[in-house]
């Protein structure tokens, strides 16, 4: 399949999650900057974030975040679009859409601590690091796999628009429903603007 198709296929997938409103309440919208180095380990292996295991490759990205469904008790669910690049023993560039849900119910004093997971799609221009020689003994090119984005944030509340955040930035096959391979793991830090 060429990455023109599936470019197109990530495309229509990603109109499909932005589409009707679940329920409208607020709609809160934001943009996001991130970045971090790849891990050489597994995805249950990066949130070991102390242990020394990155590689000298990294990513950086921007990211979008349209909430359509806000519960009373604090949940919310949205979709979520970013573009990146990764650099170091190769180039590439990287596009991932998907689902958002967060818990904005946690707070102490000031602090507010907000979890979220993105669940979504997402597409490469080529493999870099670790994921490179996953793909080798795979025997084929792995584009297309699946997005997870597991992420804490935490805000102030004198300062509510804005939010840092830790994710682990995440592509996989999905235990073997596209791919028999846990494709790559970043460890990123980013700031977040709401609007």
């Amino acid at each position: 399949m060429s990455f023109a198709r599936l470019l197109s296929i990530f495309a229509l997938g990603s109109a499909a999650l932005a589409g009707p409103a679940i329920a409208e309440s607020g709609n809160e919208q934001n943009v996001f900057v991130m970045g971090g180095p790849f891990t050489s380990g597994y995805f249950s292996d990066a949130f070991l974030v102390w242990e020394d295991h990155y590689e000298s490759n990294f990513f950086a990205g921007v990211g979008y975040q349209y909430f359509m469904y806000e519960h009373s008790g604090g949940f919310k669910l949205g979709a979520e679009a970013g573009l990146g690049v990764r650099v170091g023993d190769r180039s590439s560039a990287e596009l991932w859409a998907g689902l958002v849900g967060r818990v904005d119910m946690f707070q102490f004093g000031d602090i507010r601590i907000t979890p979220s997971i993105t669940a979504g799609f997402s597409v490469v221009t080529d493999t870099i690091g670790v994921e490179t020689q996953r793909a080798d003994k795979l025997g084929h090119d792995i584009p297309f796999l699946y997005y997870l984005g597991p992420e804490i944030a935490v805000s102030h509340v004198a300062y509510p628009g804005f939010e840092a955040f830790g994710r682990i930035h995440h592509r996989s096959g999905g235990f073997g429903t596209i791919a028999e391979i846990d494709g790559s793991n970043a460890v990123v830090l980013g700031l977040r603007l709401k609007y």
